[in-house]
């Protein structure tokens, strides 16, 4: 099965583990923690819960591993051109199924 045909509520940790192409097992705990804040966070930004969606569209498990990336590869306070980025990124994937009022 394709990665990105997975439901992003059905990602696992071995999942984003294939995706960042980690094969150890030192950060499993903050993987796993990350995938749940990324999770939370799509939520949060779309202002709707995954459940309120008949069908869960492809793009919020492309944004949820691409932000357990991010994450996980800059660790650090970030600047705003990173950030920047980020936000393009979500708005092109999220905007179109986010509730704006």
């Amino acid at each position: 099965m394709n990665l990105f045909d997975i439901k992003v509520t059905n990602l696992t940790l071995a999942n984003v583990k294939d995706y960042l192409r980690i094969d150890h097992d030192d950060d499993d705990s903050l993987l796993e923690t990350m995938l749940s804040a990324a999770q939370s966070f799509i939520q949060s930004y779309l202002k709707q819960k995954f459940t309120d969606f008949e069908e869960i569209p492809s793009e919020f498990t492309i944004a949820c591993l691409a932000l357990v990336s991010h994450w996980y590869e800059k660790r650090e306070i970030q600047p705003e051109k990173t950030v920047k980025e980020l936000n393009y990124v979500f708005s092109g994937l999220l905007d179109i199924h986010r509730k704006w009022n």
